[in-house]
């Protein structure tokens, strides 16, 4: 759609500055190349937005300083062998769903039961796994972290996933894992500069969340404008389509 629209993209290619007049956005830097527009808006988390790409400007702390979203592990495991009682989204609950959230929000600990997410693709596109084969995306929700998850907690929440899904599914997964890679909050917040790999940006975890979030518009620089699960209205796919439509909206 954006290309039928004319939008060029310039893929692999780090946004490195914000080019404004301290009263307007410019432009941006890329590749050490001035790029000029007419506005500027950033997808990216808020939190980078400000401090890497407008240094020079004063930051809202109280935005940024609100409490993160949770994060994620992320097992991608290449399964030899399909499993006809799993489909495209399959979920695998702890038995104490609030202890579970307890854990990660208060504690910021992995919890021993967690909730399973385990998307299939392979099950919609077959050509996504050899044949007789599938292509498991699995995941557990963890604390947004500094200092990420190390090897031993990976580990252990890698045994905490195979006991769960083993006995719901009454075999060894284990046996079955042809291939792994490993997504952590670390990561994610190196592939994806969201601030310590929360998935969501801020929480939303207090009724005046949402009010407290960063607005879609900067509130001194002109023509730059903020998207994304990092700002208003919040996290999640229909409401970062929904910060794109108020831009829309502010432009117009």
């Amino acid at each position: 759609l954006a290309d039928e629209a004319g939008v060029k993209f310039e893929f692999d290619s780090r946004v490195e500055r914000i080019i404004h007049d301290h009263s307007s956005a410019t432009g941006v830097i890329v590749n050490g190349k001035e790029i000029f527009t007419d506005l500027v808006v950033s997808n990216a988390d808020v939190y980078p937005t400000y401090h890497h790409l407008l240094p020079e400007i004063d930051a809202p702390e109280k935005h940024l300083q609100q409490e993160r979203s949770s994060s994620a592990l992320i097992f991608y495991w290449g399964m030899k062998k399909s499993f006809e009682e799993l489909h495209l989204h399959n979920i695998f609950f702890a038995e104490n769903y609030q202890e579970e959230f307890e854990k990660i929000f208060k504690s910021k600990t992995l919890y021993s039961d967690p909730t399973v997410y385990v998307n299939i693709t392979s099950k919609m596109n077959q050509k996504d796994a050899p044949k007789g084969c599938e292509n498991w995306f699995v995941m557990i929700n963890v604390p947004a972290t500094n200092n990420g998850l190390t090897e031993e907690q990976i580990a252990k929440s890698k045994k905490y996933i195979l006991q769960k899904l083993s006995k719901s599914l009454n075999c060894t997964i284990q046996n079955f894992i042809e291939q792994e890679d490993i997504l952590h909050p670390k990561l994610i917040e190196q592939k994806t500069s969201s601030y310590m790999g929360s998935l969501y940006g801020t929480s939303s975890n207090s009724r005046i969340s949402a009010f407290m979030r960063h607005p879609n518009f900067h509130p001194k620089l002109k023509g730059l404008y903020f998207a994304g699960g990092s700002v208003h209205p919040g996290g999640g796919i229909p409401l970062c389509l929904s910060s794109a439509k108020i831009i829309e909206e502010l432009v117009d």
